[in-house]
């Protein structure tokens, strides 16, 4: 077993380690990330993405993580000695997300401890201030 840290949790997956290589089932990465092993490449609902290289991503039956995972637009850093990835969301992604000037739509409590989500004010303006003590 090995962990795998993404934005919002750290998964538990059924990984093994080919040297450098956080390699795990085609079943086990489509759990993690939502995207299939077909003949024609790695897929979710309609759309696909060819693998060129396929020999680099496919090992033996297995996927390798940190190859596989520019073909699905993440990023994946990988330490087999400690048995743990992180993956996320390319940097090409998310400069992508920036351009469109919208946030992701996001809940959390105001100060009466009440959920509030950024979708609750719909297309109105709002002004979002963050603040730490660090």
């Amino acid at each position: 077993m090995a962990i795998v840290i993404n934005d919002t949790e750290h998964v538990e997956v059924d990984a093994s380690f080919d040297g450098d290589r956080f390699v795990m089932s085609p079943s086990a990465f489509e759990a993690l990330t939502g995207w299939t092993l077909k003949p024609e490449g790695l897929c979710r609902d309609d759309t696909c993405a060819p693998l060129h290289g396929r020999d680099e991503v496919v090992v033996g039956a297995n996927l390798d993580l940190a190859a596989a995972a520019p073909f699905i637009g993440m990023t994946a850093v990988v330490d087999t000695s400690r048995g743990i990835a992180a993956l996320a969301p390319s940097a090409q992604s998310r400069a992508d997300a920036m351009t469109t000037l919208e946030a992701p739509d996001f809940t959390l409590p105001n100060l009466a401890g009440e959920p509030v989500s950024l979708h609750d004010f719909d297309r109105r303006k709002v002004l979002l201030l963050a603040w730490s003590s660090w």
